[in-house]
């Protein structure tokens, strides 16, 4: 026993000692130029670590600017500033990266994949990406395209040409109506980059633009979309544009995306076989648009985390529920007006052997605690359950736990929290 504890220590120490290292190397801007040229190359993303927890953005830019390894691969616990400085770290090394794309094609250069899945990047991030790519197939078809000069900095005041925005507009309009458009043309493929994709009314055209790239040197492979109101046209013509196969969390809530585009959403949507995650909250569906998505629902088998809320899913949960792969273990259902029949409908349901989180905030469940008291009975793995806002007082909430003590921990957590309110 002992033995193996000095193994971990022994484990544990190199590891702190070459973070301390890194953090004195990149404190100092000359001593990081003269480790870019004399320290191993596996050292390297341990000084990457710490330019970036120490936000020192002159060593990260050099690091990132001379980088001597095949890959670069970035998650987002191998950084560990304060949590409210992670988005402007990634913002950081986003753009540092975006900044060096045309470098990375050389051929002196050794990398041949980015992978940054794991972090977020916001609209701004992904629209540095779209036009670093773009830059480098204009000053390769200098004949075809006018070549703008890019510039990447820190602050949302991004504004789109308006000639590019005008071309990409009729082309996405073609697209979305059927049409077939003439798609843009590059070099050989050369460097495969995974990243996010957050995209909203400020870098669309660029985005849409960039997937239209055939034969690119830069391969994209879109893993995560998030969209931000952008409607449901816009939507669908960049899951047109997209390899769907590739996407495992899609993000599309807040996006209004009812209309007589929604059936060919949902289409789309069947193609997408590896997703995960799937976020429609807040989107205003109707009934007719809910039986479209539970159609939908049944080729989507890889699904295992589900967002719902705030749509109207009175009496009509059980399509939905029908449809669901049994293997969902986060499903949240916040603001959906939900009925007795739909709270019996699910604890009836083979979701609930394996579900982990249950989100049933804002549905009025306080007159409902005898469908409630029954799903919370019929679950065996439930270790998150969100009851607040639905008017349930001290004594239902004991005669809830009576009727789960299973997980009476996480309904004691939840009242406790509900009760400070």
């Amino acid at each position: 026993m002992s033995a193996n504890n000095g193994n971990k220590e022994s484990n544990k120490s190199p590891a702190k000692l070459l973070n301390l290292c890194a953090d004195v190397v990149v404190k100092y801007t000359s001593i990081t130029k003269m480790a870019i040229d004399g320290l191993p190359h596996e050292l390297f993303p341990a000084l990457l670590d710490a330019s970036l927890r120490e936000l020192r953005v002159l060593p990260l830019s050099m690091l990132i600017s001379n980088w001597p390894l095949t890959h670069l691969i970035y998650n987002r616990y191998n950084a560990y500033p304060k949590v409210q400085h992670l988005p402007l770290v990634y913002g950081i090394l986003t753009h540092a990266i975006a900044a060096n794309i045309q470098d990375y094609l050389r051929e002196n250069s050794k990398l041949k994949l980015i992978d940054l899945r794991s972090i977020p990047i916001d609209s701004y991030g992904m629209l540095a990406f779209a036009r670093a790519i773009l830059d480098i197939d204009q000053y390769q078809y200098p004949s075809h395209h006018h070549r703008h000069h890019l510039t990447f900095s820190f602050d949302h005041t991004v504004n789109c040409g308006s000639k590019r925005k005008q071309s990409t507009s009729t082309k996405l309009s073609n697209r979305v109506s059927g049409m077939p458009s003439k798609k843009l043309k590059c070099g050989h493929h050369r460097l495969q980059l995974y990243i996010q994709c957050h995209v909203d009314q400020h870098n669309y055209h660029e985005v849409c633009q960039l997937l239209q790239l055939e034969n690119s040197r830069v391969n994209v492979h879109i893993v995560s979309l998030r969209c931000q109101e952008m409607g449901c046209k816009k939507v669908l013509t960049l899951l047109r544009l997209l390899k769907c196969h590739e996407i495992t969390d899609l993000n599309l809530d807040f996006n209004d995306l009812g209309g007589k585009y929604f059936q060919s959403l949902t289409q789309q949507l069947q193609q997408c076989s590896r997703l995960t995650t799937l976020n429609l909250a807040y989107n205003n569906f109707n009934r007719m648009e809910i039986a479209l998505l539970s159609d939908t629902l049944l080729h989507l088998k890889t699904l295992r985390h589900v967002n719902l809320s705030g749509n109207r899913l009175t009496s009509i949960l059980h399509q939905i529920i029908a449809n669901l792969t049994p293997c969902i273990t986060t499903l949240i259902l916040n603001y959906c007006c939900l009925a007795n029949d739909d709270i019996s409908a699910l604890a009836h349901s083979q979701l609930c052997q394996h579900l982990n989180q249950l989100h049933l905030e804002s549905n009025n469940l306080s007159q409902k605690l005898n469908p409630l008291k029954h799903l919370l009975s019929c679950t065996n793995n439930l270790t998150i359950i969100k009851l607040h806002d639905n008017g349930i007082d001290q004594t239902a909430y004991l005669s809830l736990c009576q009727a789960a003590p299973a997980i009476e921990h996480v309904l004691a957590k939840w009242n406790e929290q509900d009760m400070e309110q």
